[in-house]
C-alpha cells in the first residue's frame, strides 16, 4: 500500500492528527502512530513526536526525569 499523504492502521489519509482530535499522533515514515498516554494534548501544537513517555512535549501529569508517568 503507497499513500500520497499518511497511513493510518493501513488507511490513506490526508494528515495525521498532529494538532487536532481527541487522540494525537505523530509520523514515522508517513505512518501515523498515536502519542503516549501520559501526552499532554496541546491545542494548536505537537504533542509528541514518538510513542515513548520520554517524547512528550508536556506531561498530562508529572515528568519523572525524561519520563511522563
Amino acid at each position: 500500500l503507497s499513500c500520497r499523504h499518511y497511513s493510518r492502521r493501513g488507511v490513506c489519509v490526508p494528515t495525521c492528527r498532529f494538532t487536532h482530535g481527541e487522540t494525537r499522533e505523530f509520523s514515522r515514515d508517513g505512518e501515523c502512530f498515536e502519542c503516549h498516554p501520559e501526552c499532554e494534548r496541546i491545542e494548536g501544537g505537537v504533542t509528541c513526536n514518538g510513542s515513548g513517555a520520554d517524547t512528550c512535549t508536556r506531561c498530562a501529569h508529572y515528568r519523572d526525569g525524561p519520563h511522563c508517568v
